[in-house]
């Protein structure tokens, strides 16, 4: 079981949680089906557009049946994909939860519990640039944690229309008409909401323009993995590398760090963090872990460990880089570091530049 602890402010002070999850869940969904699907239309509020619930759920063939599966369903389970809801004060105080575990315990029925996710969405459908658009509420069935069987209810917004040629066969003639429609394999929008977990699988293919998917209306973070949490830190080390404008002092961070990762399997962000804070402000390390928790959708406690030799792999590259002023930089070889600098102006324009490299142990 791996614990991270999350903060929910991109400031210094703000609410922390602490999520615990199994790293080796994995969801399997080949034996799921839809067992109830409903759709309702959700406008822009802001721009005065209305919101159409539907008072019955669709009839649902094999064929539509078949492309729910192998569209939305598949295209939004991945660990890369894997959220947690969350709120500031009380869990159960974040409406798509609360909502969705009503359903869940029986007290409220399918057609109910889609409409109360409708209006939520359309009272979060402030932003002028949210798109109108229909949304789909289904219930699947059969889907597997490795240990038992799982419902859990799908909500996925479609915003964008396909256009599509139809042939059409009459006799020994083909007629071809034209056709307007969804595309189940591009979601615009999208969540799957797991029975008896506050995990949730969301996507949202609008990126940083549409962020009230997952902020507003879903109220979801992103669990980090390894893989994201590794990523993350480097990208730190790059850019607080890249704010120490003396060569040797940057060079001497970069041996600092590299030396850690090679003693030691795991290291934490607060090893990150102090090496940083000898060569940059403490405020500069903190606002550069700020700017990579917004950017990467979650933010990870100074003990949140991480693994040293995938951390150096990943940073091998860029690390190797080094500025040696008068806006020139040289890549050094893997295991080489740059220990001093000599620099001699002549005085008519011709500039001498030694470098002293030095190899790592």
């Amino acid at each position: 079981m791996r614990c991270h602890a999350f903060r929910l402010s991109s400031g210094g002070a703000g609410a922390i949680i602490l999520l615990c999850f199994e790293l080796r869940q994995l969801m399997l969904i080949g034996e799921s089906r839809v067992e109830r699907l409903v759709v309702h239309r959700v406008g822009n509020q802001a721009r005065g557009e209305g919101l159409q619930l539907s008072e019955r759920a669709c009839d649902v063939d094999d064929g539509v049946s078949s492309l729910i599966l192998s569209g939305y369903l598949r295209g939004v389970v991945s660990d890369k994909k894997k959220h947690q809801f969350f709120h500031e004060s009380d869990l159960n105080l974040n409406e798509i939860y609360h909502y969705t575990r009503q359903f869940f315990r029986d007290e409220l029925d399918f057609l109910t519990v889609s409409q109360r996710i409708a209006k939520h969405l359309y009272a979060r459908s402030q932003h002028p640039n949210i798109s109108a658009g229909d949304l789909f509420v289904i219930l699947f069935a059969g889907l597997s944690d490795g240990e038992r069987q799982l419902r859990a209810l799908g909500v996925f917004k479609s915003e964008v229309r396909d256009d599509f040629l139809s042939v059409i066969e009459a006799g020994e003639v083909f007629d071809i008409r034209h056709a307007s429609g969804i595309n189940p394999r591009l979601i615009d929008k999208g969540a799957l909401i797991l029975e008896n977990s506050p995990l949730v699988y969301a996507v949202d293919r609008g990126g940083q323009q549409a962020k009230f998917w997952l902020d507003d209306f879903l109220k979801a973070m992103r669990v980090p993995d390894a893989q994201s949490s590794s990523r993350m830190v480097a990208s730190v080390v790059e850019q607080l590398s890249e704010e120490i404008a003396d060569p040797l002092e940057q060079a001497r961070f970069k041996d600092e760090f590299l030396a850690v990762c090679g003693a030691e399997e795991e290291m934490s962000t607060g090893q990150v963090s102090s090496i940083a804070e000898k060569f940059v402000g403490k405020e500069q390390v903190s606002q550069a872990f700020d700017s990579a928790a917004e950017a990467y959708g979650f933010a990870l406690d100074e003990e949140a460990r991480l693994p040293a030799q995938n951390m150096a792999k990943r940073l091998e590259k860029s690390l190797s880089k080094y500025g040696i002023g008068h806006g020139i930089s040289v890549l050094l070889p893997t295991g080489i570091t740059l220990k001093n600098i000599q620099s001699v102006n002549d005085g008519e324009g011709e500039l001498s530049l030694t470098l002293k490299l030095h190899k790592r142990d």
